[in-house]
């Protein structure tokens, strides 16, 4: 009963997560998007790209350490990309290929 009550919890939380993080993507993707219209050249997404990138990275190793933190940064791009390499081959075949 206790261990059917804590699976339950960490669904919920894991549901929660998701969710979040699906909404907080879709604000930093709106974020870089809008960047990127209102930019001349495509450096100025290049730029937005990487703030949001060094920006996690220092979030980690503020969070836990200079030893650990870089290696949870590793850890949550390799995760990131292969839970999104799906969806991204389905929108470069939807939408051809990218500009170079």
């Amino acid at each position: 009963m206790m261990n059917d009550n804590l699976s339950k919890e960490f669904d919920r939380i894991t549901d929660l997560g998701n969710a979040s993080s699906a909404e907080s993507t879709e604000k930093l993707l709106a974020f870089v998007q809008d960047m990127e219209a209102s930019g001349p050249e495509p450096f100025i997404p290049l730029l937005a790209d990487i703030a949001l990138v060094r920006a996690l990275i220092v979030h980690l190793v503020i969070r836990y350490g200079p030893e650990r933190g870089p290696v949870e940064a590793r850890d949550a791009f390799n995760t990131t990309f292969d839970q999104m390499k799906p969806i991204l081959e389905n929108m470069e075949k939807a939408k051809g290929h990218p500009p170079q």
